[in-house]
C-alpha cells in the first residue's frame, strides 16, 4: 500500500461515563456529504467516543477543510488512491484502541440516541456484529435487519438478500424488538475490534457485496448477530449526484466489471451464487449506475454533468406537472 498521511489525535468528545467505543468513518461512494455525517454524530453522540475518518484518493480542498474542522477532534487519515470499504475500514480497526468499533459508512446520518442501544446490545448478547434500524427517503425503512435466503437447484446454491420490514413507513415510534440476524448491511456496523481483525470480517478483495460475506464470517466462527432497532439512521442519497469528485468515485465504487468479479470472488469462496437465478442482482447494480447519468459515464466532467442533470430534472418536473 502506498503511503500514508495522518493527522489529528484521538480525543474522547465526553469524559468517560460508560465504555467509551470508536466510530471509524468512511466513504461507501460519495465525498462530499462527509462533514454533514461528522456533524451528525457529534450533535448525536454523548457516549463517550473517539473518532477516526479514513478517505482514498479525497480531493485536496476537501481534506484541507477537514484538517481545519476536524483536526483536533479526530485521526484523519488520507489514502492517495481509492479504497473499498473494506480497505478503509480495516485501516480504522487497526487504528482503534477501544474494544469496540462503529463503522459507518458517510451517508448515514445518525439519529439521536443511536449509539447507547447498539453498546447495551453488545454487552447484553455478547454479539459480534449488531446494527440499527436503517430508514431512508420519507422515513420508511430500508431495513431492520437482514436474513439470508437460500436455495438449491441443479446442486448449485443461490442466495438473496431479504431486508426486514423493507419500505414501511415510520413514525416517532415502533413495536420492533431486538432480535437475531444473518446479517447486517454494510452502513452502520458495531463490532469487537480484535474479531474483527482476526476474522477478516472486512474482506478487502470485494469491490461491492462484502456485507454478506461479514455475516457468513462472523456465523461461521460462532458470533451472534443482532439488530437493535431502538438505534435509527438515516440513509441519505439523492436521485443523482452534482460534484464531480463524487462521480468519479461513484463509477469507481459501482464500476459493473469490479461488482461481477466480486460476485464471482463469493461463489468461489462459499459455493453459493449471489446474483440470484434470474439476474436480479446484476440488473440491481444497473439501475445503482444510472444514478449518474449516460453522458456524464462517458465523460465526467463538471459541464456534461450539469447537461445531464438539467435534462433529468426538467424531464422529472415535466412528467410530475402532467400527472397534477
Amino acid at each position: 500500500m502506498t503511503s500514508t498521511l495522518v493527522s489529528g489525535s484521538f480525543k474522547s468528545i465526553m469524559p468517560s461515563v460508560t465504555e467509551t467505543c470508536t466510530v471509524i468513518v468512511t466513504p461507501r461512494d460519495r465525498f462530499s456529504i462527509i462533514e454533514t455525517c461528522i456533524e451528525k454524530i457529534l450533535e448525536h453522540t454523548p457516549e463517550p467516543f473517539e473518532l477516526i475518518v479514513v478517505m482514498g484518493g479525497a480531493p485536496e480542498n476537501l481534506k484541507q477543510a477537514l484538517h481545519q474542522k476536524y483536526g483536533s477532534k479526530a485521526k484523519l487519515v488520507f489514502e492517495p488512491a481509492y479504497l473499498n470499504t473494506a480497505q478503509l475500514r480495516n485501516i480504522g480497526l487497526r487504528l482503534a484502541r477501544t474494544r469496540l468499533a462503529v463503522c459507518l459508512d458517510t451517508d448515514v446520518y445518525v439519529r439521536p440516541g443511536w449509539l447507547g442501544p447498539l453498546l447495551d446490545c453488545q454487552r447484553e448478547t455478547g454479539a459480534g456484529l449488531v446494527v440499527p434500524m436503517v430508514l431512508d427517503k420519507n422515513d420508511v425503512v430500508h431495513t431492520a435487519g437482514n436474513d439470508l435466503f437460500i436455495t438449491t437447484k441443479g446442486g448449485q446454491k443461490f442466495c438473496t438478500m431479504e431486508l426486514r420490514y423493507a419500505q414501511v413507513a415510520v413514525g416517532e415510534t415502533t413495536n420492533l424488538k431486538r432480535r437475531e440476524i444473518d446479517f447486517g448491511e454494510v452502513h452502520c456496523h458495531l463490532l469487537i475490534v480484535d474479531a474483527a481483525l482476526k476474522l477478516g470480517v472486512y474482506d478487502e478483495t470485494y469491490r461491492e457485496g462484502s456485507d454478506i460475506d461479514s455475516g457468513l464470517t462472523l456465523a461461521k466462527a460462532g458470533h451472534s448477530m443482532w439488530v437493535e432497532p431502538s438505534s435509527v439512521v438515516y440513509l441519505y442519497y439523492p436521485d443523482r449526484l452534482d460534484e464531480i469528485d463524487d462521480v468519479r468515485y461513484y463509477l469507481w465504487k459501482w464500476d459493473l466489471a469490479a461488482t461481477r468479479a466480486s460476485f464471482d470472488y463469493f461463489k468461489k469462496k462459499w459455493g453459493m451464487d449471489r446474483t440470484g437465478r434470474d439476474g436480479a442482482s446484476m440488473t440491481y447494480y444497473e439501475m445503482v449506475v444510472r444514478r449518474v447519468g449516460k453522458l456524464t459515464r462517458l465523460w465526467p466532467i463538471p459541464a456534461v454533468l450539469r447537461l445531464d442533470n438539467f435534462y433529468y430534472r426538467s424531464r422529472k418536473n415535466l412528467r410530475r406537472a402532467l400527472r397534477a
